[in-house]
């Protein structure tokens, strides 16, 4: 009877510890299932965001990027996309330093001014924590065969941008990693774009440049750009951010949001602290129509994609859910933007 006494103690202890096991792995496993993924730079993930980027900005190029030869010594105009003349002064380049060596320069002109060309090649319309509507966006280089050549000391090239209805308080502005700077360093002056007409007239076998628009001066060659600060008061600003699920991180995933109204783009990097992508600035106009966009790349070839549009309240978070898609699906849709 003893025995028989100890063998059911046996059988209760371990059904004892199996229920409890059991009850382990289903809370562990319930877990898994709602937890929602966190940007959080140590996780181990896969994919590598820059290399989607690179294949967007690199398969735009041949529509955005242009190429000119300029004689040693200056002196030329010329027009570029429909919208853009660039006027290459007199003594551009100091030959003393920069011998020109193959009878002329060339000038690479690289020009958005659709918001899908600004998402997939340029910089994000911030400056100061503010907010930009973008007219355009240029990246200028002078190249001496495959070596870049600096602008000389106290030269400046002439930008204009042909605009039908030209708007006030328009600003030059230099590009600072993912931000805007403005050129004159002064937050109380704009007065470094003005709205003008032009008559250029060039060589012989060039007909007139003529235009209506903005008209400034750059002494940086590298990223210009033509914008307009929003007058948006502080309290009527707001941050947003985006949640996705597991496996999608600032490594592999990144997250824009594009207004729908104005040529505006903001980058909403992944914020570990909060455990989300966010637009951090605080930058957000209240009540303004918006559409997020997500691309992944997880895994060489293989994309996640999604968009969802929502109107602007104060502290917004909207969860977003990408599904793969093929390559040339993502690519028309930004180039439609």
């Amino acid at each position: 009877m003893a025995t028989k006494r100890v063998y059911k103690s046996k059988n209760r202890e371990m059904s004892k510890f199996f229920y409890v096991l059991g009850a382990l792995v289903m809370m562990m496993s319930c877990g898994k299932d709602i937890d929602q993924f966190i940007p959080n730079e140590k996780q181990d993930v896969v994919g590598d965001i820059s290399r989607l980027k690179s294949k967007l900005r690199d398969d735009i190029s041949g529509g955005i990027t242009y190429t000119t030869s300029v004689p040693c010594f200056g002196l030329k105009a010329f027009r570029i996309d429909k919208d853009v003349v660039i006027q290459i002064p007199e003594g551009f380049v100091d030959l003393a330093q920069y011998p020109c060596t193959n009878g002329a320069f060339d000038v690479r002109v690289t020009v958005l001014d659709t918001k899908g060309e600004i998402l997939a090649a340029g910089i994000p319309t911030i400056s100061e924590n503010t907010l930009l509507e973008s007219r355009v966006e240029l990246k200028i280089e002078i190249l001496n065969g495959t070596s870049h050549v600096k602008l000389a000391h106290g030269k400046k090239i002439r930008i204009l941008v042909n605009d039908p209805d030209p708007r006030e308080r328009m600003e030059l502005f230099y590009g600072e990693g993912d931000q805007w700077l403005q050129a004159d360093g002064d937050p109380t002056k704009w007065d470094n774009v003005t709205n003008s007409d032009w008559f250029i007239q060039g060589d012989s076998s060039q007909n007139p440049i003529t235009g209506v628009g903005y008209q400034t001066f750059s002494d940086s060659i590298d990223w210009v750009n033509v914008d307009v600060y929003f007058q948006i008061p502080v309290e009527l600003r707001t941050p947003v951010c985006v949640e996705l699920p597991e496996g999608f991180t600032n490594k592999n995933t990144a997250v824009f949001m594009v207004f729908d109204d104005y040529r505006s783009i903001t980058n909403m990097p992944g914020d570990s602290a909060k455990m989300e992508f966010c637009e951090h600035y605080g930058s957000t106009p209240l009540g303004f129509k918006t559409t997020f966009v997500v691309i992944s790349e997880r895994g060489e070839g293989n994309y996640y994609f999604a968009t969802k549009k929502a109107t602007i309240t104060a502290d917004l978070t909207e969860t977003i859910v990408p599904l793969k898609t093929p390559y040339e699906e993502i690519k028309h849709y930004i180039m439609g933007l």
